[in-house]
């Protein structure tokens, strides 16, 4: 069967390219990120939307992959379909309706079941006719339709060993940053501080010779985003110094991300929490690039120390220069009762 729609031949194009690769398709994958856009575009093409004035309750195709097993006989329904959608119902780190679809895409993709969605949708016209105009669409156009299916099966060959935790950022991009999990020893004083900018706990600076300091595994910049296993996406400044009082005398599992890519570029999020922060995310990169003796593919910058006044803490941004949200106070995270 051709493949005559432009979207159909550049996603087919896609699922060659990573059909030809040797190894596992992780995360940092050249070809993921574009063809994780390029499904998502087959998804939305077509996509009908409520008749809202100002564009409220905006739709997105999780909206009617998540209503596939209240809709259709749950019995009937293959169980890997109905785990996909509920662990991303659960899932605190997304919020948005675009990152519990992405973050579907992802869990279904590792799973070999992201076909199942479009099936099913297939055997029900009346749920078919509501959400996809048959004009406009792939999903609701039966023939095309049909090479998508052929395409998503395809991808049940592809071995996709994806970090189902690193999906905090889905609600801004489909760009994966680099994710890191850390089991530190019992200590009070891990010896970071934070500043809490739009529901993120951004390290704002490290403490030389502290715990987190060591080996660089906290650097100035990264996010925080699980500890003890409880997500951090939205944290509020008081709600860390609780899970660690909670858990005095364990070692800290913390698992962040990282501000940096291998490569030295500042991941674009956090980029823009640095700058409500005054900290330049082009001096982090060049400060990576210039330090003596560090091969360019590490993580590694001289962490901050807030006591001993070499290295200058960032200035921040006027009062009516910050958001209601963010708490630009650097919160020390040195104890379990917080003091």
């Amino acid at each position: 069967m051709s493949v005559s729609d432009p979207l159909l031949k550049r996603f087919k194009g896609l699922v060659l390219l990573l059909r030809n690769e040797k190894d596992a398709i992780r995360d940092h994958n050249s070809f993921l990120q574009q063809f994780s856009e390029t499904l998502e575009e087959v998804f939305r093409r077509g996509l009908k939307q409520p008749g809202t004035i100002f564009g409220f309750n905006k739709r997105d195709y999780w909206n009617w992959i998540e209503s596939l097993p209240d809709v259709l006989n749950v019995q009937s329904i293959n169980p890997a379909l109905t785990l996909s959608v509920s662990t991303v119902k659960n899932c605190k780190k997304v919020k948005s309706n675009q990152g519990r679809g992405r973050l579907f895409i992802r869990f279904a993709l590792a799973r070999k079941s992201l076909h199942l969605p479009v099936r099913y949708i297939h055997t029900n016209s009346t749920l078919l006719e509501y959400w996809y105009d048959p004009n406009t669409s792939i999903i609701g156009n039966e023939i095309l339709s049909e090479i998508f299916l052929s395409l998503l099966e395809e991808t049940k060959q592809i071995l996709f060993n994806l970090n189902i935790k690193n999906s905090s950022f889905l609600d801004e991009t489909w760009t994966i940053p680099v994710y890191k999990q850390f089991e530190f020893v019992p200590c009070r004083d891990l010896g970071i501080h934070l500043s809490y900018i739009k529901g993120r706990a951004v390290v704002a600076a490290v403490d030389i010779g502290s715990v987190a300091a060591e080996d660089n595994k906290i650097e100035t910049g990264d996010v925080l985003d699980e500890l003890y296993g409880v997500s951090l996406n939205g944290v509020r400044k008081g709600q860390i110094p609780e899970l660690l009082k909670q858990n005095q005398g364990w070692p800290i599992y913390l698992a962040v991300v990282k501000c940096q890519f291998l490569s030295g570029v500042v991941f674009p999020p956090i980029a823009q929490r640095l700058r409500i922060l005054g900290i330049d995310p082009t001096k982090l990169e060049a400060n990576m690039h210039n330090v003596e003796g560090v091969h360019h593919t590490q993580h590694r910058f001289p962490p901050v120390s807030v006591e001993s006044g070499t290295v200058a803490i960032p200035r921040l941004p006027p009062p009516h220069a910050q958001l209601p949200d963010d708490d630009l106070e650097q919160v020390p995270v040195n104890s379990p009762d917080g003091k």
